[in-house]
């Protein structure tokens, strides 16, 4: 049998994948579907094989591949790999992790049509950027984005004028906050503030009940708090809970949407007060302190205030509802292929997109994107929205929402809830 060369770490992770240990022969190959334990290597390797490093071109030998996941430690250096040519043989690949390896061009990836999800080093690093464009609709894309240094402290610029629109506009913007108004509670977090275990915060130890299962993910690992509010110290209408502890868990890789069951909303009917963080602690319940890439990296206590809110132009249903609205106030039928945002001047238009603003952090009202809605005509009622701001960040500036059925929020029942985040690159959901 002629020798192959490989790296160690990939001759060990193919002896791990196909669970046969030293005695691993090339016939093996096809049993391994997934790859992703670089972590320990075989002192005593087959004899088919020869060591090299750098040679990673074993992976693609591996006809029925489908995940391979390249080590994330923070602390371990990046993975050199000489020549990923190699992934053009693995026509099965469906979920792929180089963030931390010297992977750089990106053309190579539009060989793998089942591909779901790559994960990449950060954008510096690549070459081919265009190629991510031509992939597949479905193929969801993330980076390693390292913290970046914090800034000088800049001079604020002054608050930009509003437009005033026009009599025509102000009529829509009215009917349309007539005919949408409903509840909505503003969260503001406070930078500084540090929260008790039960109070409403973002990020932080949550509360959690020892003798319950703690949530995890499909992998079993243990997702990280996003949010909890504590309804016992806030008075808000229903739908909402009337007491009790609403908490908000992603997990740390791609914000939670890197694997099956990567988020879950939890509620607590009854908050028990023996509960204290010693004993979380103790069963190494982790924070977004812990995480590689999180939203945010400090945790905040929270503050709560009901307003109004509206719908708008983010929402998949307002663009039918800004034609039946401008034909009720002016009188006039849009004609077709027109639309709010080529109907409008541009000082109407920033009118209408200042009055019927729906970004920020809130419970309930309208949600904003910075790409598409993708509900496609379920899950109607917002139930969390978290965006980005000088303490958060999703992906590029992003935001996410959390949307439920109506009459599973008043029955309480969290279980079937869709979250989606974006940004100004990729779109990410999962129901």
């Amino acid at each position: 049998m002629p020798r192959i060369k490989a790296d160690p770490l990939a001759l060990n992770a193919v002896i791990c994948a196909v669970l046969k240990g030293p005695n691993t022969t090339p016939d093996d190959f096809k049993r391994a579907t997934l790859v992703d334990s670089f972590s320990m290597i075989y002192h005593k390797f087959p004899s088919w094989a020869e060591p090299t490093p750098g040679d990673f071109s074993i992976l693609g030998m591996l006809e029925n591949m489908h995940t391979l996941h390249f080590p994330n430690d923070i602390g371990r250096p990046p993975i050199q790999v000489n020549d990923f040519s190699f992934l053009a043989s693995c026509k099965k690949l469906k979920r792929l992790d180089v963030a931390r390896t010297s992977f750089t061009d990106c053309s190579i990836l539009l060989q793998l049509p089942p591909l779901s999800y790559v994960r990449l080093p950060e954008k510096g690093q690549l070459t081919h950027l265009e190629a991510l464009e031509r992939l597949p609709k479905q193929t969801k894309v993330s980076f390693l984005n390292p913290p970046a240094p914090t800034p000088p402290p800049a001079v604020t610029p002054p608050p930009r004028k509003k437009s005033e629109g026009s009599e025509t506009v102000k009529a829509i913007v009215e009917e349309i906050k007539k005919r949408t108004a409903t509840d909505c509670y503003r969260l503001t977090g406070r930078p500084g503030v540090t929260p008790g275990l039960t109070d409403s915060k973002f990020g932080g130890l949550p509360y959690w009940d020892p003798a319950m299962p703690y949530p995890v993910d499909g992998t079993g690992k243990k997702l990280v708090l996003l949010a909890q509010i504590n309804f016992d110290q806030l008075q808000v209408d229903e739908p909402l809970p009337q007491g009790g502890l609403l908490q908000f868990f992603i997990g740390d890789d791609c914000f939670g949407l890197d694997c099956p069951g990567g988020h879950r909303v939890v509620y607590h009917p009854v908050i028990n007060p023996s509960v204290t963080a010693e004993q979380l602690r103790s069963l190494r319940i982790p924070t977004q302190a812990e995480t590689e890439i999180f939203p945010l990296a400090n945790s905040m206590a929270v503050t709560i205030e009901k307003t109004a809110g509206y719908m708008g132009p983010a929402d998949e249903r307002f663009d039918a509802l800004f034609a039946q609205v401008f034909r009720a106030v002016t009188g006039q039928a849009l004609e077709p292929g027109m639309h709010y945002w080529n109907t409008l001047a541009g000082g109407d238009y920033d009118y209408l997109y200042d009055q019927l603003s729906t970004d920020g952090h809130h419970l309930l009202g309208y949600p904003y994107f910075t790409q598409e809605d993708p509900r496609e005509g379920a899950y109607e009622t917002l139930l969390f929205q978290m965006d980005s701001d000088d303490n958060i960040l999703w992906g590029e500036c992003g935001v996410a929402n959390f949307f439920i059925d109506l009459e599973k929020l008043k029955q309480r029942d969290f279980s079937d809830v869709f979250y989606t985040w974006d940004c100004c690159w990729p779109h990410f959901d999962a129901r």
